[in-house]
C-alpha cells in the first residue's frame, strides 16, 4: 500500500514538473513566432477538450455541435481559412470513444437496425460505396471526402442514439437547442444593427469567393456566426416552426414565464430570418405548420391559429409595404416568377435533364458545383449549380441515390408522426409534431438548397433523427 502511495505522488509530482515547465516553453515559443504559439495553444485546448469528450460522451456531444458551428466565426477571427473538418472529426472521435469506453447507454439495444429510417442509411452508404466503381465518376480524392463527411454523419447518429435514454435528455437537448438558435439569432440582429465587426468585414474582403451571395440587390445577407446565410435562414425557420407549436401548450404544461421566454425568441428567430435573406426559409414556415394544423384540425384554437397566420401571411404579401428589403425578399419567395434568379435555376434544371436521363447511375460524388471544379475539372457536371439538394443527388447517385434520400425524409416524418400519437403527455406529443412539421419543411428546402449536406443543417437533422428514433423504441417498450 505505501509503495502504491508514492508511486502516485510520484506521479503528481512529475505531472507538476512538466506543467511547471511547459508555460515558460509556450511563452517562449508563442514570443518568437505568433503562429506557432498559436498552434500550441489550439493543440493544448483541443487535447483538453478531447479528454472531457472521452470522459463524458454527453457532454462531449454538445460540445461537438457548439463547436461546430462557432467554428465559422473562430475562422473569421483568425483571418485564414481553418481546417475545420479535422477539427470536428477529432472532437467527433473522441467522443465516440468516449461512447465505446462508457459502453454506450443500454437502451441503445431496443432500437431496431431493421429500422426503415436506418436501413435507408445503410442503403446509401452502399450506394456511396460503389461510387468508387461508377465510370462516370471523377477522382478518387473527391470521393473519399464525400465518404468522410457522410461518416462523420453516421458517428453522429450512432452517438445521438446512445445520448437520448429518457424524456428528460429529450427536454434538455431541445431546450439547449433552441438556446443555441436564440444566440445565433441575437448575433444576426447585432449584426444588422450595428454592422459586420471589423474582423467580419476584413474575412469577406479577403475571400470574396466565400460570400457570392451575402451582397445582393435587396442589401446585405447576415449569417450570425454560421457558415452562411442560407445555413442560418433554414435553421431560424426550423426552429421558429417548433416554438410555435410548443406556444400553443396549456399554461400547465408550460407556464406563462417560459412562454414569455418562447416569445422573445421567435421574435428573434423571425428577425434573423428575415435579416438573412433566405427565401427557401420563408417558404419553410407555412409548409412547416401545415403538419400541425393537419394534425389537429379537430382543435378550435388550431384553426384560430391558422386563420390568424394566414392573415399575416396575406398582409405580408399584399400589404402597402414597399421600403422595406426584408419584406421585399419574402414577397419574391412566393411570387416567384416576378424573381430572374429563380427563373435561372428552372431554366438551368431543364437544361440537365438529359444528362439525368442518359446517367441513370449519376455522374459520381462531388462532381456538381464548386466540388466538381475542385475535385473533377473537366467533368461534364464540374462546375453545375445544382441549389438543389434532390437534383445533386440524382445528378451524382442516380435516380436510386434520390429515392433513397427522399426515403429517409419521409421515414423520418413518418416516426415523428407515430410518435406523436403514441405519446401520452401533451410536451412530449408538441416536441414530436413540431420535430416532424421541422423535418418536413426542411425536406422541403432539399428543392431550394443543398441541406442535406450543409454541415449545421445536417447535425440538426441527424440530431431529431437520433431523438425521434430513440423516442419511438422508449415509448414502444
Amino acid at each position: 500500500m505505501q509503495l502504491t502511495r508514492k508511486n502516485i505522488n510520484l506521479k503528481q509530482v512529475l505531472i507538476a514538473i512538466l506543467f511547471i515547465l511547459l508555460v515558460p516553453a509556450v511563452t517562449y515559443l508563442a514570443s518568437t513566432d505568433m503562429k506557432v504559439g498559436a498552434g500550441l495553444s489550439v493543440m493544448i485546448i483541443g487535447l483538453a477538450l478531447g479528454l472531457v469528450c472521452i470522459v463524458n460522451y454527453r457532454l462531449g456531444y454538445y460540445l461537438y455541435i457548439t463547436i461546430t458551428f462557432i467554428l465559422p466565426m473562430l475562422e473569421r477571427m483568425s483571418g485564414a481559412e481553418v481546417p475545420k473538418g479535422v477539427a470536428m472529426d477529432a472532437l467527433l472521435l473522441f467522443t465516440l470513444l468516449g461512447c465505446i469506453f462508457k459502453r454506450g447507454d443500454k437502451t441503445i439495444a431496443r432500437v431496431k437496425f431493421s429500422d426503415p429510417i436506418l436501413v435507408c442509411m445503410l442503403v446509401y452508404f452502399l450506394i456511396l460505396l460503389s461510387s468508387i466503381v461508377n465510370p462516370n465518376a471523377g477522382s478518387l480524392l473527391g470521393w473519399y471526402v464525400f465518404l468522410r463527411v457522410s461518416l462523420r454523419s453516421y458517428i453522429f447518429l450512432y452517438v445521438g442514439l446512445n445520448v437520448f435514454n429518457n424524456m428528460q435528455h429529450v427536454y434538455s437537448f431541445f431546450k439547449y437547442w433552441l438556446a443555441l438558435g436564440t444566440a445565433a439569432a441575437f448575433y444576426c440582429c447585432i449584426q444588422q444593427w450595428t454592422g459586420l465587426l471589423p474582423y467580419e468585414q476584413a474575412y469577406i474582403a479577403k475571400f470574396p469567393e466565400k460570400f457570392g451571395t451575402t451582397v445582393i440587390l435587396t442589401g446585405l445577407r447576415l449569417f450570425s456566426f454560421m457558415s452562411d446565410a442560407a445555413v442560418l435562414g433554414i435553421i431560424m425557420a426550423c426552429n421558429i416552426i417548433i416554438m410555435l407549436i410548443l406556444m400553443t401548450a396549456r399554461l400547465h404544461t408550460i407556464n406563462l414565464s417560459k412562454k414569455i421566454l418562447l416569445g422573445f425568441s421567435i421574435v428573434l428567430h423571425t428577425m434573423a430570418l428575415g435579416y438573412s435573406g433566405t427565401r427557401t426559409g420563408y417558404v419553410m414556415l407555412p409548409l412547416g405548420l401545415m403538419i400541425f394544423f393537419i394534425a389537429n384540425m379537430h382543435k378550435r384554437n388550431t384553426i384560430l391559429a391558422a386563420m390568424v397566420f394566414v392573415f399575416i401571411g396575406l398582409a405580408i404579401l399584399y400589404g402597402p409595404f414597399y421600403g422595406s428589403p426584408t419584406i421585399i425578399r419574402v414577397r419574391t419567395a412566393f411570387i416567384g416568377k416576378q424573381d430572374e434568379s429563380v427563373n435561372v435555376r428552372d431554366r438551368n434544371r431543364h437544361r440537365i435533364q438529359p444528362y439525368m436521363h442518359e446517367h441513370p447511375l449519376g455522374g459520381g460524388v462531388n462532381t456538381t458545383g464548386g466540388n466538381g471544379v475542385t475535385y473533377t475539372p473537366g467533368h461534364p457536371l464540374a462546375d453545375f449549380q445544382t441549389d438543389n439538394g434532390y437534383l445533386r443527388a440524382v445528378l451524382e447517385t442516380g435516380w436510386l441515390g434520390m429515392v433513397v434520400v427522399a426515403g429517409i425524409f419521409y421515414f423520418t416524418i413518418q416516426t415523428a408522426v407515430v410518435n406523436f400519437f403514441r405519446c401520452k403527455s401533451e410536451l412530449d406529443k408538441l416536441l414530436m409534431i413540431g420535430a416532424a412539421a421541422a423535418i418536413f419543411a426542411a425536406a422541403i428546402s432539399e428543392y431550394a438548397q443543398d441541406t442535406f449536406t450543409l454541415v449545421e443543417t445536417s447535425i440538426m437533422l441527424f440530431s431529431f433523427m437520433a431523438v425521434l428514433l430513440k423516442v419511438r423504441y422508449l415509448e414502444t417498450n
